[in-house]
């Protein structure tokens, strides 16, 4: 009797200690570590070289003949380890994107899945899909996930009028094992995600429609923002807050001067149509802030459909963020505590005005803005200073040849400080190769 109670006693102390152990365990998992600003931006912040007016120095990340591989749209991210995620596009059967994985230390450059491959795994693919596009950044989150979106063009009318046949998907992946995971499927196509902390959103077209991923609790919203005439904005921004910041883009039908001007017939003449765009804020409820005009966001009588709206953004050392438009024009967002957030104008970021600047990084987080520009199709370097408002326009020195160049990409650099943007190198006789590459300033 005595050994069967002390067998039972000891029993009980053992499988105590496994439960207490267990808990332990579980709660160091889901108390992580704080991360830092930058960290929940994707970003990284390195002092400024003495002389921030260099020419940088470019060097082609190689990525293993992809033989269906079309471009890299500014898919572009990093990992709390400093590895940088891109996302290829594919120009040809089985029309799927994938996801690639780059060790700055070791220069290895590895695919981390197809999303076709991935739908099919999740039990989520039907006969003759297609999913081209991984379109969106790739944005970290505090429960240690890696979340962008895939998306697909086919049937798709540029006008705005019909939505892509097979809609799109937010995924997400643990980097430590590199395992998908399905989160929803919409019927837009989601070009962008941004989030910060818990918090992931992302855009889709038609319309500027606004999904929100409670990482926290899987809770899946969505709201209507406004868009026209099959505009869509490339990016938008999130604030240290959670709050979301989505243009909003309509036409407004104005009547044209009188200049006292006979008509034949007497017939009225047509009205012009006026774009207007605000930047409409929202928390993380999806209420709705503020709205604030943006000026220098589409050059008027464009289709709307050319112009990529916000194309570039970086968040500074303040927690306020910045982002240029399709114009080359810089805005400034800065958070307020009760109230909405004050949206300042910079200027232009190329010295000339007008330049079509998809990228934007910055050194310290303070007073250097830098990027990718192409100004009169030739690309250059950039760098404003907040402190002066000026521009200063430098040589872009990548050996393109007589081939056509698409650049994008913001936010991303490794632990060395190095900046990488993405895009397409276009072949002749070949079509779209995806290019990313490494931009290295002073070091």
């Amino acid at each position: 009797m005595f050994k069967k109670t002390a067998f039972s006693a000891l029993f009980l102390i053992i499988f105590t200690g496994i439960v207490i152990w267990f808990l332990q365990t579980e709660k160091k998992d889901i108390k992580r570590e704080p991360r830092t600003f930058v960290q929940r931006h994707g970003s990284y912040f390195s002092p400024p070289p003495l002389n921030p007016l260099l020419t940088p120095r470019i060097r082609e990340v190689h990525i293993a003949d992809f033989p269906r591989g079309d471009a890299i749209w500014g898919a572009t991210g990093r990992d709390d380890s400093g590895h940088i995620w891109f996302g290829v596009t594919e120009g040809s059967e089985p029309h799927s994107a994938s996801l690639f994985e780059y060790l700055p230390d070791t220069e290895q450059v590895i695919n981390r899945g197809s999303v076709v491959e991935q739908l099919s795994k999740a039990g989520f693919l039907n006969p003759d899909e297609t999913r081209i596009k991984i379109h969106s950044k790739i944005i970290p989150a505090d429960d240690g996930y890696l979340y962008f979106a895939s998306m697909d063009e086919e049937g798709e009318i540029a006008d705005g009028s019909k939505l892509p046949t097979h809609g799109s998907e937010l995924w997400r992946l643990r980097p430590d094992t590199n395992r998908w995971e399905h989160l929803f499927h919409a019927p837009e196509g989601l070009i962008a995600v941004n989030g910060v902390g818990r918090w992931i959103y992302a855009l889709g077209y038609w319309d500027h429609i606004l999904y929100q991923y409670d990482t926290l609790t899987g809770e899946v919203q969505h709201t209507r923002v406004g868009s026209e005439g099959g505009h869509i904005s490339r990016n938008f921004v999130v604030t240290q807050n959670g709050h979301a910041f989505v243009p909003k883009v309509n036409y407004f039908d104005m009547p044209p001067v009188a200049d006292n001007t006979p008509v034949a017939d007497n017939s009225t003449p047509p009205a012009e149509r006026l774009l207007v765009t605000t930047l409409v804020e929202y928390d993380t409820a999806l209420n709705k802030i503020a709205s604030t005009p943006l000026i220098h966001y589409a050059r008027q009588g464009k289709k709307p459909g050319s112009n990529h709206g916000i194309i570039g953004l970086t968040y500074l050392v303040d927690g306020s963020a910045v982002f240029v438009t399709h114009l080359g024009y810089l805005y400034h967002i800065q958070s307020t505590a009760d109230g909405p957030a004050e949206i300042k104008e910079l200027g232009w970021f190329h010295p000339q005005g007008r330049s079509y600047t998809p990228s934007i990084f910055t050194f310290a987080g303070e007073r250097y803005l830098l990027g990718v520009g192409r100004h009169k199709q030739k690309y250059e370097w950039l760098v404003y200073d907040m402190q002066t408002h000026t521009s200063t326009a430098m040589p872009f020195e990548f050996d393109g040849g007589k081939n056509k160049l698409l650049l994008y990409g913001s936010l991303t650099r490794d632990d060395r400080g190095r900046f990488y943007v993405a895009g397409r190198h276009y072949i002749d006789g070949r079509g779209g190769k995806p290019l990313l590459l490494q931009i290295s300033v002073g070091e």
